[in-house]
């Protein structure tokens, strides 16, 4: 994954899988520094993070990118501009506001009533957010691939001490 703004590299071994971070900036323990041959880890695109990470989808991205470019705008001018549906660009403003990418303001109408005006949040703010969101995140991946280890070690506990043969559980190694 390259290096971070905080001095950290990731790496992952080619011949086993272990996947390391090496931060410059601690005193990590040796055997959490990554395997002399392994190089480090690819970066993965942004649009993949955005989709895995926050669930932004395509269209998500093309109407941040749109608002970006055009300052402001109602759905139904998104809707008309990017020639998507109406009801989709809603979906995805709602979605983008409420991960804090968008600000939604009610503009009062001359004839009566009222329309809905998305704007792209400052980009500072947007690049903190996503840095908060990308960690909590982490954390989430982090706890469930340890419940999963946590899993198989007592399923290959259970499995020692009955007769392995009719244990029934197979691990791919």
């Amino acid at each position: 994954m390259g290096t971070t703004d905080a001095g950290r590299d990731v790496y992952e071994c080619q011949h086993c899988g272990k996947v390391t971070v090496d931060d410059s900036a601690s005193d990590s323990h040796e055997e959490s520094r990554p395997h002399p041959e392994a190089p480090p880890a690819k970066s993965p695109e942004l649009a993949v993070v955005l989709r895995d990470v926050f669930g932004i989808s395509e269209t998500g991205i093309t109407i941040c990118v749109h608002l970006m470019e055009d300052g402001e705008s109602t759905a139904g001018e998104i809707a008309e501009h990017l020639d998507v549906d109406r009801s989709t660009v809603s979906r995805q403003l709602n979605h983008l506001t409420d991960i804090g990418l968008l600000e939604k303001r009610r503009r009062l109408l001359t004839d009566g009533g009222h329309v809905h005006v998305y704007s792209p949040v400052d980009v500072e703010e947007v690049r903190q957010q996503l840095t908060a969101g990308l960690y909590a995140w982490l954390d989430e991946a982090l706890e469930l691939v340890e419940n999963v280890n946590r899993e198989k070690v007592a399923a290959l506990a259970r499995a020692d001490r009955s007769d392995r043969n009719s244990a029934g559980i197979y691990w791919d190694e």
